[in-house]
């Protein structure tokens, strides 16, 4: 035990264990490699890069967060490319609870109170949620154990990520370090989908499509075409993920006037951005950017600049509407948001919501972790129990709740984001710190996008846009009105 603890504890010891581990796995790899070949040489390699970052990950939380990202941008279309069911979902679950222990062992160094920055009231409704989740174990409603323990995992897993990223966003400068880092590869995601929308998928993405005639119906098109999904798993996460990342551009452009040339450059992110989020096919994200919009004006109407873009946006959006184009598949179904009353599956979304309600007024707890119909829990356990909301597609994420956590549930969840939100704008216009407010701004109006996105579709905990959710939460967390101006400069975004 004192041997362990000597490395763990020591940064000396660590890097010096390192030195000696790196080649060595080095070595071994490259014997792997040579004597297989072929694709288990390519897995070979993924497998040693990610046991070596695993590593760095425990060692250093800040790159632990950061290459978590990456993965979470990437897993999917790793997958795809290799075709090989690699389990990354557990991987990425492993990476955030060992960034969280890093963070834990950083803090005992220092001989920092536990609680120190984690005293807050968002960082208290969180534990309730935790709190709460775990009891749903023990729902006598609930279906297999196994089933509630995949779920659980990954929300626990997200949820210490997000405890971590309170601790590593620690400053303004990290935190505008975090935005440049998330936005470079939004947009290098954004662009691959303008790719994929202008030239084609490549051949590996293509037998991916063809390989299940539900994911081909899926990701169909009416002309012909499909809808497109960057690296990710899916074109809805991949949509709503561009729709706040452009959010996020966006507000930037317009709130921070010493950005000066850079802002050039946000603006052809935020050009690319709603381009790919057009081309994901997915209405839900049209209108979590128009909300996100609509937010900005109201939390910046004193300004006189905020009235020029009002009028802008009001006159951009007439015009999508209603320009005589016709023949353009992207543009009539970004028009098909918003003509509720013709559109199929939100009057289907909205005849099982109803239809469903008694159940939920009758289970105050809910029926349990992962009895959905869709939930990840079940589609591992491949509908090996029976239930009475065994098939029910949810769509919402606030459904699931409601049906998997009970009204109960549903009313923590929903006390949390407006939590978080209100404690956001609150601390937008008390802080006199204009860096700060910029970040909250962004931050707000980001975190609010993806909670309209999350009544139509799970918008909350898909990959990786759960990270840029979590990690703005915890920069609302460590901007407080009191926090002074450390220095005058203007960070390099």
């Amino acid at each position: 035990m004192s041997f362990l603890k000597a490395i763990i504890y020591d940064d000396v010891n660590r890097k010096k264990l390192l030195t000696i581990l790196l080649p060595l796995l080095s070595v071994i790899v490259t014997y792997f490699i040579a004597a297989s070949g072929g694709k288990m040489g390519y897995l070979f390699i993924v497998g040693a890069i990610g046991l070596i970052c695993t590593v760095l990950a425990f060692s250093y939380p800040a790159f632990g967060l950061y290459f978590t990202i990456v993965v979470a941008f990437f897993f999917a279309d790793i997958k795809r490319l290799l075709r090989h069911d690699l389990p990354m979902g557990v991987y990425i679950d492993v990476l955030c609870v060992l960034t969280f222990v890093g963070v834990i062992i950083q803090k005992r160094q220092k001989r920092e109170n536990f609680f120190a920055n984690y005293n807050h009231p968002i960082c208290i409704a969180f534990l309730v949620m935790i709190v709460y989740s775990m009891i749903q174990i023990f729902n006598p409603n609930g279906g297999p154990l196994g089933s509630s323990l995949i779920i659980l995992r990954r929300f626990i897993a997200l949820q210490l990520m997000f405890f971590a990223a309170v601790e590593i966003l620690g400053t303004k400068e990290k935190m505008v370090y975090f935005l440049k880092f998330w936005l470079f590869f939004a947009t290098i995601a954004a662009l691959y989908a303008c790719y994929q929308e202008w030239f084609g998928y490549p051949a590996y993405e293509m037998a991916y499509i063809y390989s299940d005639p539900l994911i081909e119906g899926l990701l169909s098109l009416d002309n012909g075409n499909y809808r497109k999904f960057s690296f990710l798993a899916d074109p809805t996460s991949f949509g709503i993920m561009m729709s706040g990342s452009a959010l996020l551009c966006l507000t930037l452009i317009l709130s921070w006037k010493e950005l000066g040339a850079k802002k050039y450059w946000l603006g052809l992110g935020v050009l690319v951005m709603v381009l790919a989020m057009s081309y994901s096919g997915t209405r839900t994200a049209y209108f979590a950017f128009l909300t996100g919009v609509a937010v900005y004006i109201m939390m910046t109407l004193s300004n006189r600049k905020t009235l020029a873009f009002a009028v802008i946006a009001m006159a951009s959006f007439l015009l999508l509407l209603f320009a005589p184009i016709y023949n353009n598949a992207t543009l009539n179904r970004v028009r098909s948001t918003f003509e509720f009353s013709d559109d199929a599956s939100f009057n289907v979304r909205d005849i099982n919501r109803h239809r469903i309600q008694p159940y939920m007024h009758s289970h105050p707890i809910g029926g349990g972790l992962g009895t959905t119909g869709g939930a990840p829990g079940e589609l591992e356990l491949g509908n090996s129990f029976s239930h009475p909301l065994r098939g029910f597609q949810t769509d919402s994420g606030f459904l699931r709740m409601a049906l998997e956590y009970g009204w109960i549930g549903l009313i923590l969840q929903c006390a949390t984001f407006f939590l978080v939100l209100q404690q956001g704008v609150r601390t937008y216009y008390r802080s006199k710190d204009p860096l700060a407010r910029h970040l909250l701004l962004a931050a707000v109006i980001c975190i609010f996008s993806y909670v309209i996105a999350h009544y139509a579709q799970g918008a909350i905990g898909t990959l990786p846009g759960a990270f840029l959710f979590y990690s703005l939460i915890a920069m609302i967390i460590r901007l407080k009105p009191s926090q002074p101006i450390k220095n005058s400069l203007t960070p390099d975004l």
